[in-house]
């Protein structure tokens, strides 16, 4: 329990906490009190956004990271790191880490009507996995989740790597494979990220506080794993959450579905979870541009699927609260039918309409991009994609709610 949580000593804070926060909750005077539709048991829906290119850079997200560096690039921070060397990235980073995110972005953002600020984080932030990761960016976590807390939002930290890789993609920190199941000495390392990542979470109150989800691991992609090994993770992480961060309502464990259906996870959903309080969410991710098969689609065709996610979340929220963790408004190019302007709004109304019906909200990735603006929520708002206030609507909808 919290009795054995032990303080994390902070080597690296140079990064001043800002001492004005007030600990209370400021919500009041920020945000309308959201009414009881938005309720889930109790539970406020989430409506966030992706830190994303933070602490868990992603070049396509800001190529400039990468720009000075010749050619062949690095294709995801593991080569970064083993390019430069720990000095060298270390200097990098901690300029990256200083102006990605700034307070003005965060008031923005919560003005705009947003809750919650998922937030990626790497695991080498908390354990040593001698992979050649540079660690360094905690105290800018810490920063970011005082701001959040002072503009009235909560914060899901998001364990977004994992030793040996847990899919393969550039965000998990190494495109060499998967192979996080492959050494069962890579789930331990994990086991003790999450352990670190709490202790750290608990050492201060104010980002205990502010923390009401944590998301244990990004995007495992179940058929290349060993599941036995990703559940015995996610459920002592469930438990380790309950009993080590002990607050009421409890924080939440958000499981990623790991690209399986719904009804696969049914049989295998805890019956005590949610029993008592609401205390796991299923994470779901949908995106509309990884699939070639609906690459020449128009945009009708994408806003019926949107159509048909909520649907399937809706009915699957009876078995498990759905989150939609991320979500953006790419398209295929065949889709926006040179009406650019409209077939976004068009999407992003579908998907607000949708998303919400899984019980547990969603969370846009990303806040801010350099070059792609149908990834960025902060330019969606500027070219009004995204409606503001987030509940107005220019079109009808086209989801029939039953």
């Amino acid at each position: 329990g919290a009795a054995g949580v032990m303080r994390v000593a902070c080597n690296d804070c140079h990064v001043p906490i800002p001492s004005t926060v007030k600990t209370q909750n400021v919500t009041g005077d920020i945000r309308q009190n959201p009414g009881s539709s938005m309720q889930y048991h109790g539970h406020r829906i989430v409506r966030g956004v992706n830190i994303g290119g933070f602490l868990v850079p992603e070049f396509w997200i800001t190529p400039s990271l990468i720009a000075s560096i010749p050619d062949p690039k690095p294709n995801d921070y593991m080569q970064l790191c083993n390019r430069l060397g720990p000095d060298a990235t270390l200097q990098l980073m901690r300029k990256h880490w200083e102006t990605w995110v700034s307070e003005p972005e965060v008031q923005r953002l919560a003005n705009s009507g947003l809750t919650h600020l998922r937030i990626p984080i790497g695991h080498w932030e908390f354990v040593e996995s001698n992979e050649g990761y540079v660690r360094g960016g905690l105290p800018y976590f810490k920063r970011l989740v005082y701001w959040a807390k002072k503009y009235g939002m909560r914060v899901i930290p998001d364990m977004h790597t994992a030793p040996g890789s847990q899919n393969g993609f550039d965000n998990s920190g190494s495109t060499n494979g998967i192979n996080w199941t492959k050494d069962p000495r890579n789930v331990e390392t994990s086991k003790r990220a999450l352990q670190a990542m709490l202790r750290y979470i608990s050492s201060d109150p104010v980002m205990l506080e502010t923390v009401d989800g944590i998301d244990l691991l990004n995007e495992p992609f179940i058929d290349s794993l060993d599941f036995a090994q990703l559940w015995e993770y996610d459920t002592g992480g469930h438990t380790l959450i309950a009993n080590g961060l002990q607050k009421t309502p409890p924080v939440v464990s958000i499981i990623d579905r790991g690209f399986k259906e719904f009804n696969w996870w049914q049989s295998r959903w805890p019956k005590d979870w949610n029993s008592k309080y609401i205390d796991a969410f299923l994470d779901a991710h949908l995106y509309h541009v990884f699939d070639r098969n609906i690459d020449n689609w128009p945009l009708e065709e994408h806003l019926r699927l949107v159509c048909r996610n909520g649907r399937d979340l809706k009915t699957n929220s009876t078995y498990f609260p759905i989150i939609v963790g991320e979500w953006s408004l790419a398209l295929p190019q065949v889709a926006l039918q040179g009406r650019e302007n409209e077939a976004r709004r068009r999407f992003a109304e579908a998907q607000l309409d949708a998303y919400e019906l899984g019980g547990a909200g969603w969370i846009f990735w990303c806040f801010k991009t350099e070059v792609s603006p149908e990834w960025s929520f902060l330019e969606a708002l500027d070219r009004s994609w995204i409606p503001q206030p987030l509940s107005s609507r220019e079109f009808a909808p086209i989801c029939s709610q039953t």
